[in-house]
């Protein structure tokens, strides 16, 4: 898909709002590649050695895709107090790859080309780390929005030919049924057919590969599946690593510390029930906050790993010490 194709179904018109979406998606919004530090980070956790991967990036409109709830003001004074831009959020994908002497493992294979320019980076960093596409043996889906299963298929093929694919009982039979109903994101027609044909097109070719879970479920010794949905249907954490060395993946229950975390009752407005997915977000922040279990958030700015804080009725981030080794 083009930059002119992402304009387009990113053009907020069900909300009633024109946002400034050719600023958004100019060329000078994509870093120079030539210029990139790693896109990599690397750690253990449990068994595993564990790598984040930046997928890409891209500027997209803060308000309302962010805090559809909020006003405008609002969300320009909460970038503001965090240094940042008030008009474009810097979205980030980023997956995590763990490794043991029993599996090679992705959770979520980023954007694919769903997004336009600046994403769809994982293959050929997975190539830079020495890792084949056909060397992973499992794939974990924390839910199926076009950003995370973007990279299951490239160009009519199975990316990752050998995986299989877990994905929650409800996620599954939401994104797989014949009709999708979309209707509660306030997002454009033609941007809710978007994430249905990618579903289409990125699920239903690898049916034999997928495998569904219940919550609760260690689907891999040392991974167990946490229900978190509200996001998605079927929305799952996952909960990665053995006694006190915990880390929790958190998928999309929030996005950014200027955002769900200050301000954790804004909704996006790809939520598809944002009242569970407020009712999640609480939930599962204030357990990994209370029994101070590490995290990495997909779309929290890379290398997206650290702790969170609670602090009256907000979060903080503290993101990790960056590890030189």
């Amino acid at each position: 898909m083009n930059r002119r194709s992402s304009i387009h179904l990113l053009s907020m018109a069900s909300l009633g709002l024109a946002l400034p979406l050719k600023r958004a998606f100019s060329a000078f919004n994509i870093p120079d590649m030539t210029l990139q530090n790693s896109p990599f980070y690397h750690f253990t956790v449990g068994t595993f050695k564990a790598t984040i991967i930046a997928d890409g990036q891209a500027l997209f409109p803060a308000y309302p895709l962010y805090a559809v709830n909020a006003s405008k003001e609002v969300v320009e004074s909460a970038l503001y107090q965090h240094f940042l831009p008030t008009d474009n959020y810097l979205l980030q994908c980023n997956c995590l790859y763990l490794e043991n002497s029993q599996e090679r493992i992705l959770i979520d294979t980023g954007a694919g080309n769903t997004l336009g320019d600046g994403f769809g980076n994982l293959p050929q960093n997975l190539k830079k780390l020495g890792i084949s596409k056909a060397q992973i043996t499992a794939i974990l889906l924390t839910h199926c929005h076009l950003d995370h299963i973007g990279g299951l298929m490239v160009n009519g093929q199975k990316a990752f030919p050998n995986a299989t694919i877990y994905l929650s009982e409800q996620e599954w039979k939401f994104w797989s049924a014949q009709e999708i109903d979309l209707s509660s994101m306030p997002i454009e027609a033609s941007f809710r057919k978007n994430f249905k044909d990618t579903a289409n097109k990125n699920l239903q070719p690898l049916k034999k590969q997928i495998q569904t879970f219940k919550f609760g479920e260690e689907i891999l010794s040392g991974i167990q599946t946490v229900k978190a949905i509200g996001h998605s249907p079927g929305h799952t954490c996952f909960l990665i690593g053995r006694g006190n060395d915990l880390l929790m993946h958190t998928g999309d229950i929030f996005h950014h510390p200027a955002f769900d975390l200050a301000h954790p009752n804004w909704t996006t407005a790809f939520d598809q029930d944002a009242q569970q997915a407020y009712k999640t977000r609480i939930k599962l922040l204030d357990m990994v906050a209370t029994e101070r279990i590490r995290v990495m958030s997909y779309h929290t700015p890379f290398p997206a790993l650290g702790h969170l804080k609670k602090k009256e009725n907000f979060y903080k981030w503290v993101a990790a010490p960056w590890r030189i080794e």
